[in-house]
């Protein structure tokens, strides 16, 4: 089969491997379709500490059962599937109390086990053992289910931040996961949704999801901006989608009293300190969290959402490429010119 195989930062390559095969209750599973993820990009520039080289990433898998492994039931050969990338162990603190995605024992497709940049994957035991599978809607293409994943975990952030009817949101940040918090916000009944970027080319390609405002900081003064659209009030939810720390310390002057305030985005770990207006915090009432990560049943209502048509998968997806051109594709998405990269492995040459 054909693989990108990651050596080390800033060398990846195209290359023939032996086809994997599925021990006992593991499943085989033909790559349809991988979305490239920033954090593919930032792999490829520095490498990761879970990403051992040689190792195959992409962790943004939607494919098609090819083979199943002794033991394995309630599968079976042809049924196209989506698989959420993060193995829980199923019996730490946190995966006891149903948040897999902080689970003390993680491992994950596309670091520590082979990913989807690949023709074939193995999808492990554990995956199936934690229901990390899910069907795919008939309605959807390979490339839509792809980006459940990333969708489940901006899900995770919207239900965090309690989305609700009546909310003001701001996105800060306009690149594919910032887009994805604007329909989010909306499918779930936000009154306003407003998006910041300072990046032009970012703001145009956001217009496609419809939010209320669209806002260039750098040309307007976003906090009288948000005063005035929001009747004095400011936005009751702040999502700062940017790995930006100053986006994350003005978040706390610019929220709304007993507004939520979540940090969807890390930091550099050159620049990961933020300073933050704690008598903000004390006096506003402010609820300050993060998200990390996304658990199956996340993954499963992304499915659900994009097939109900309350997001829409293509909207996301600016282009198309073949394993082959994984290279060039991981540069142009390090570019900001695009939002969603697929690569589908059974294309090309």
């Amino acid at each position: 089969m054909k693989a990108a195989v990651f050596y080390g930062p800033g060398d990846i390559r195209i290359e023939e491997r032996s086809m994997p095969s599925p021990g006992e209750g593991e499943i085989l599973l033909r790559v349809g379709a991988c979305a490239i993820c920033g954090t593919d990009v930032r792999i490829f520039r520095h490498g990761h500490h879970n990403v051992h080289p040689p190792q195959i990433t992409g962790h943004e898998i939607a494919g098609v059962i090819a083979d199943i492994g002794k033991g394995v039931r309630g599968y079976k050969e042809g049924e196209r599937v989506a698989v959420a990338p993060i193995l829980h162990c199923g019996e730490c603190f946190y995966c006891r109390r149903g948040l897999p995605n902080l689970c003390l024992n993680f491992e994950a497709l596309g670091y520590h086990h082979p990913g989807a940049f690949a023709e074939y994957m193995i999808i492990p035991e554990r995956a199936l053992r934690g229901g990390n599978i899910n069907r795919i809607p008939d309605n959807l293409s390979f490339e839509e289910a792809s980006l459940a994943e990333p969708l489940a975990c901006a899900l995770n952030g919207e239900l965090l931040s309690q989305v609700g009817v009546g909310d003001y949101v701001l996105v800060v940040g306009a690149g594919p996961v910032g887009c994805m918090h604007i329909t989010l916000s909306r499918a779930l009944g936000a009154s306003k949704v407003i998006v910041s970027e300072i990046q032009e080319k970012r703001l145009n390609l956001s217009r496609e999801f419809d939010a209320d405002y669209y806002i260039n900081p750098e040309k307007e003064n976003l906090k009288e901006k948000l005063l005035q659209i929001t009747e004095g009030i400011g936005p009751t939810v702040v999502i700062v989608a940017a790995p930006a720390r100053k986006a994350q310390e003005e978040a706390l002057d610019l929220a709304a009293s007993r507004g939520r305030i979540n940090f969807f985005g890390g930091l550099p770990g050159d620049n990961k300190i933020a300073q933050l207006d704690s008598n903000l915090i004390h006096y506003k009432e402010l609820f300050v969290h993060g998200t990390s990560g996304s658990t199956p049943l996340h993954n499963a209502w992304a499915l659900e959402m994009m097939a109900a048509g309350r997001v829409e998968g293509k909207k996301l997806i600016s282009k198309v490429v073949s394993l082959d051109e994984l290279p060039q594709a991981l540069e142009e998405a390090e570019s900001g010119d695009y939002l969603k990269i697929v690569v589908k492995p059974g294309i090309g040459g």
